[in-house]
């Protein structure tokens, strides 16, 4: 069930196409971009990836990610709600406020027992812990039902991350021993889609109250030639750390 630090680096906005550095873990980036693909507008970002071992069954768990977004990406969370780990942990995803989710995600974990390699599908709810600009956290509710339940809740801070990328965020992965007898869990797929589609909200405006849709994720005013530069660095339980870089190409 690492497959939450996989998703990051999807959360990046990775390009397509990518791979990993030469390492025991490769990654690949299968997908990436925003919906709607046009300059200067919200969005949502969109992505999936793959994860695996050049010699080992499963590969090692995931335990830190940093994702390097496009520069020139913007958040406007005005409008937003926020969601707290008590609430997610006691209830689930039913206590966050809806204008607190941030999108939503899944894929396959997989875990050894034995000499068997066991696949569990899961799924990923994303909500906002803390929507203040400089201090924005994403909290992520990763569930799993057979064939073990698992439910985790995940927080990412946002960042700032060094040129020549924008925003990113920064996730802490703990072991995660599915049962007594089995590997920790790994990741084998994962995909996500993040923003605030069709999230609304009202305010007054010279005395009258009116709706406004929440922006969200703001896509950069412009592309440099080649496409934006984004990256992802992937630290594993056996030590290896592999540092993915890609470019989603610019809009046409």
């Amino acid at each position: 069930m690492q497959v939450v630090a996989t998703f990051c680096a999807v959360a990046a906005l990775a390009g397509a196409f990518a791979g990993a550095a030469l390492a025991e873990e490769t990654v690949k980036i299968t997908s990436a971009g925003f919906t709607p693909d046009r300059l200067g507008v919200p969005a949502n970002a969109f992505g999936s990836a793959t994860i695996g071992s050049t010699d080992l069954p499963v590969p090692s768990p995931i335990t830190h990610v940093d994702v390097y977004g496009p520069a020139g990406v913007t958040l406007d969370l005005r409008g937003t709600g926020t969601c707290t780990a008590a609430a997610l942990e006691n209830v689930g995803p039913s206590a966050c406020p809806a204008n607190s989710r941030a999108g939503f995600g899944g894929g396959m974990g997989v875990y050894e027992i034995g000499q068997e390699i066991v696949e569990e599908p899961y799924t990923l709810d994303f909500f906002l812990g803390d929507n203040r600009p400089g201090h924005t956290v994403l909290l992520i509710f990763l569930e799993g039902s057979s064939p073990v339940s698992i439910q985790l809740v995940f927080t990412a801070p946002v960042i700032s991350s060094p040129k020549p990328y924008g925003l990113g965020f920064s996730l802490n992965v703990p072991l995660i021993k599915v049962l007594p007898e089995a590997s920790d869990a790994s990741a084998k797929s994962s995909f996500l889609s993040l923003g605030a589609k069709n999230v609304a909200y009202f305010r007054r405006v010279h005395g009258k109250r009116e709706l406004f849709k929440v922006r969200g994720i703001v896509t950069p005013k412009s592309c440099p030639r080649g496409g934006w530069p984004v990256a992802a660095r992937f630290e594993f339980e056996d030590g290896t750390s592999v540092l993915s870089t890609s470019k989603i190409p610019c809009p046409r």
